[in-house]
Formats: structure tokens, sequence, C-alpha cells
């Protein structure tokens, strides 16, 4: 498999905010993640931009590094899991063309995530999760990490 190209990234003391540069036709734009506890277990993912000191997660930058961004995405959850791997991500997209994005990464991607997670979808019509279906529009989604942690820190 090919090695994707990703950005560096830090992180608070407690892993539970990174940061990292895109950079692209429009500059350098700071990007942020966020790991919010939702309840015992399961926290949201929150991902936007550094804007005037405030995080959005509105804004569409399109500074044309969307694979490198999603490759640092990865990294970024990875980290989080090392440290917390008895935690759930909800993934819960912000607007409609995001739940489009959302749903086309984990359909491209499904079998990398698979091989360290579990992916459940949402759907939100009908308030059901399920085990994930790539032929399936979901509304959020949830992953859990698959493997024990050693597995993990071999790769």
């Amino acid at each position: 498999m090919k090695k994707l190209e990703v950005y560096e990234f830090t992180s608070n003391k407690i892993k539970t905010e990174f940061r990292f540069e895109s950079t692209g036709p429009k500059g350098i734009i700071t990007k942020i993640v966020k790991f919010s506890i939702v309840r015992e277990n399961l926290c949201n993912l929150a991902f936007g931009d550094l804007v005037s000191d405030d995080f959005d997660d509105e804004i569409i930058s399109n500074n044309g590094d969307l694979r490198k961004i999603i490759s640092t995405l990865a990294n970024i959850v990875h980290s989080f899991t090392l440290s917390n791997p008895e935690i759930k991500i909800a993934i819960v997209p912000v607007d409609r063309k995001r739940k489009l994005l959302y749903n086309r990464i984990f359909q491209q991607y499904e079998l990398e995530i698979l091989e360290f997670y579990s992916i459940e979808g949402f759907l939100s019509v009908r308030r059901t999760k399920e085990q994930y279906d790539p032929n399936k529009l979901y509304d959020a989604f949830v992953i859990s990490p698959e493997k024990p942690i050693f597995e993990l820190q071999q790769h």
C-alpha cells in the first residue's frame, strides 16, 4: 500500500485538541481537530479552521490538499485512540455537503479504516445505527478501535 503524505501535527497535553497547517493555493490555514466527551466512552470529533482565534467547523477553505488532510486526520484519530483505546469516536457532519464528503471518504477508505476500527452508520430518519454499509448514505458515523492497543502500536 502506498504511504500517503501527511502534515505534522501537535496536540495539547491531554490529547483532546490537535492542530496542523494546511498549505495550498490559499496560503497556510491552521486546522483544528477537537475530541469532546459526549458521554462515557463516546466522544465527538470536530474538525475546522482557526479563524480570528476561534474554531470554525462550517468554513470551507478548499486549499487543494484534501487527501493530505484526510491522511493527517487519520493519523490524529490513531494518536487519540492510542491514548484512549476504550473510547468510541462520533463523526457528525455539520451540513449536507460534509455529509456527502464524509460518506465518500468512508466509502473510499473503508478497507483501510476496517484494519483498525469498526464502523457504525447512523440514519437519523429512522434513528437507528447499524454496521456500516458503503452503499448507504449515513447521517453520522461512530468508529471504535478493534485491535488491541499493542497491535496498533506495531504499525
